[in-house]
């Protein structure tokens, strides 16, 4: 099991490092514009926020998974564990909820249909989304509260260590997926995620038939709106399979399917869902010209930095 732990491990300070830079660069980037303009536009509003609850979530946790390594070995780890363990899915929630306007501000702002609730929306997106914001922190708060009996702390044995006079403890993850407040947890992951989903595909509907609209209306097959419309398309697809593939990973690990299978799958659902903050992250940079820019300016700056 050893070598497992190490590699997987290594591919967690990996995929951590890169999300903590990416979205410290968004967090960088954002906050000296609001201290240079005084004002952000509610697009980065929302980028700020996703940004800075990934990067705290990062080192949540990294920090969190070196303990579940340690803490069979650790006397009194247990309260720490716990304690990262209900912020790290304070984090979690946030980030999918920041995640999840994200998506619906796109959708609001891109997409055109012509049902009444969703041109009023349009209209008031703008107004909406710092309540959307302060609102997600509330939520967020009593999601995570519902997960804060999932650590158990118990005893190995009855029989004391004669040379330091403590008993042997171990942590482990339970939950009870019978309760109705492992429930209403689930469903806190659940609301955002389907919310998520439902604005990326309008998104990617109503861009997809603007896109065929316009290679019917003109003679040149594809022009430079019609391209930027498809990688847009393709950047929802790829914020699609990072969002199921973390919503997935996250409730499997969440519900303890398998806790007599292997320590093998855990890790899996680990690294699967500590990709997603990364990835998603590098996403929305590379489809931000001006984030794009500046990490382009930043790396051309480390690379020189290395070869002086």
């Amino acid at each position: 099991m050893l070598p497992v732990i190490i590699i997987s491990l290594i591919i967690l300070g990996i995929e951590s490092i890169i999300g903590i830079i990416a979205n410290g660069l968004i967090i960088i980037v954002h906050c000296t514009e609001w201290i240079r303009s005084r004002k952000l536009t509610c697009c980065d509003m929302i980028l700020t926020s996703l940004g800075i609850s990934r990067f705290f979530l990062q080192w949540t946790m990294f920090i969190y998974n070196i303990f579940f390594v340690l803490s069979p070995v650790m006397n009194g780890a247990c309260t720490i564990w716990r304690n990262l363990y209900i912020f790290c899915m304070y984090l979690n929630t946030l980030s999918l909820w920041f995640a999840t306007w994200l998506s619906v501000f796109y959708c609001m702002k891109i997409a055109n249909f012509s049902q009444p609730l969703f041109l009023w929306l349009k209209r008031r997106i703008s107004g909406l989304v710092p309540r959307l914001l302060m609102s997600s922190l509330l939520v967020s708060l009593v999601t995570c509260l519902l997960s804060v009996n999932v650590i158990d702390r118990k005893n190995i044995g009855n029989s004391t260590n004669n040379l330091s006079g403590n008993i042997r403890v171990e942590c482990s993850h339970n939950v009870n997926s019978s309760s109705g407040l492992t429930i209403l947890h689930m469903l806190g992951y659940s609301f955002p995620f389907f919310i998520f989903v439902v604005s990326a595909v309008l998104l990617i509907t109503s861009l997809w038939r603007h896109t065929k609209r316009m290679e019917k209306n003109t003679n040149i097959s594809r022009d430079t709106i019609t391209d930027a419309h498809v990688s847009v398309i393709k950047g929802l697809i790829a914020f699609i399979f990072f969002y199921i593939s973390y919503f997935v990973a996250t409730l499997l690990f969440l519900l303890n399917i398998f806790a007599h299978g292997s320590l093998y799958f855990s890790w899996f659902c680990v690294l699967v869902a500590a990709a997603y903050p990364s990835g998603h992250s590098v996403i929305l940079i590379l489809g931000n010209p001006k984030l794009k820019m500046i990490a382009v300016r930043a790396l051309n700056y480390a690379k020189c930095c290395c070869i002086d």
